[in-house]
C-alpha cells in the first residue's frame, strides 16, 4: 500500500507522497510519471466537519492488507484544501476526485469509502462516474437527500458562520459525532473537537450549502455494478438506523452494524471498520 497525498480541486496539482511525483488533473494517457496501477487504488472520503486525520486509524488497522494506493483529501476550506470559488456542489468534489485519483494513480476504477458527507461525494461518483466505481463503501451515511427542516437548519448555520473563524462551539460539535461511551469516550471527543475547532467559518458554510443541495441518490445505489459495504454505528446521533437499512436494501447487501459506535465510526472503531470493508479490497 503507498499513501497517495491529496488531490487538489481542478487546475491545481496532484502531489503523490513517496514517489515525489507530481501531475496536473488535465488528463494525459502518455504521462511516464504516473506508473502503471498494480491493485485497485482506494479513495477515502471525509465525513464533515473533520479533515482527512479522521482516516488515519483506519489506514493503520488495514496495514498491508491494502494492496492498492490509499488516497486521502479534504474537502474545500477544511484541512489544507484550499476554498474554490465554484457555486456549492457535491458533484464538484467527485469530478476532481475522480480526475484526481487517474491522473495521481493510472487507474481507470477506484473503491471509492465515504463516511457521512464523504458517503454523499462517493453516491455523486457513482451517479457520474459509474466507470470509477470498482466498490463502494458507505459508512454513517445515507442515500436520501435533506428533507426542508434538516436543509433550512443546513443552510442557516451556513449563514451564520460564513466568514467566521469557524464554529461557535466545536465541543458540542464532537460530542454528536462520537457515540462511544466509557472510558475511552472523553478521548474520542477531544481528538474531535481539536479537528474541528482548525476548520474555518467560509469552509463550513461551503460544506453545508452543498450537502443542502444534494439529491436523493437511491436509485443511483440501486444500480451500482459493483461490491458495496454499508456501515452502521448504532450510537449515531446525527444518522438514523433506518437510513443504512434503507441503503443496504436498495445495495442488495445486508448493513454491517456495530454496538457502541457513533458517526465517526472508522475513528472510533477502526479495526471493526477496516474488518468490515475488507470485501471491497484486492
Amino acid at each position: 500500500m503507498q499513501w497517495v497525498g491529496q488531490p487538489a480541486p481542478p487546475q491545481q496539482g496532484v502531489t503523490v507522497s513517496q514517489t515525489d511525483v507530481s501531475a496536473e488533473t488535465e488528463p494525459s494517457d502518455a504521462d511516464p510519471a504516473v506508473p502503471e496501477p498494480t491493485a485497485t487504488p482506494v479513495v477515502l472520503l471525509n465525513a464533515f466537519p473533520a479533515d482527512r486525520a479522521q482516516w488515519e486509524p483506519l489506514i493503520a488497522a488495514w496495514g498491508d492488507q491494502v494492496e492498492g494506493d490509499v488516497i486521502t483529501f479534504d474537502m474545500p476550506g477544511i484541512g489544507e484544501m484550499p476554498l474554490t470559488d465554484e457555486e456549492p456542489g457535491l458533484e464538484l468534489i467527485a469530478d476532481a476526485a475522480v480526475l484526481a485519483m487517474r491522473e495521481a494513480t493510472g487507474a481507470d476504477a477506484a473503491v471509492w469509502i465515504g463516511c457521512s458527507m464523504g458517503g454523499y461525494v462517493a453516491l455523486a461518483v457513482a451517479e457520474r462516474w459509474p466507470d470509477a466505481v470498482a466498490g463502494l463503501g458507505l459508512v454513517c451515511t445515507k442515500a436520501t437527500a435533506d428533507d426542508d427542516a434538516a436543509r433550512d437548519k443546513r443552510l442557516t448555520l451556513a449563514d451564520s458562520v460564513e466568514h467566521a473563524d469557524g464554529l461557535p462551539d466545536p465541543r458540542a460539535t464532537a460530542e454528536g459525532l462520537i457515540g462511544t461511551q466509557g472510558a475511552a469516550r472523553e478521548e474520542l471527543v477531544e481528538w474531535a473537537t481539536a479537528n474541528v475547532a482548525r476548520q474555518g467559518g467560509d469552509g463550513v458554510a461551503w460544506g453545508q450549502r452543498a450537502m443542502a443541495a444534494r439529491p436523493d441518490r437511491t436509485e443511483v445505489l440501486r444500480g451500482v455494478d459493483a461490491p458495496v459495504v454499508v456501515v452502521i454505528g448504532d450510537q449515531d446521533s446525527i444518522l438514523r438506523r433506518e437510513d443504512g437499512a434503507a441503503m443496504a436494501e436498495a445495495a442488495g447487501v445486508e448493513a454491517v452494524v456495530l454496538a457502541g459506535v457513533g458517526h465517526l465510526a472508522a475513528v472510533e472503531a477502526p479495526v471493526e471498520v477496516a474488518r468490515a470493508l475488507l470485501p471491497l479490497l484486492d
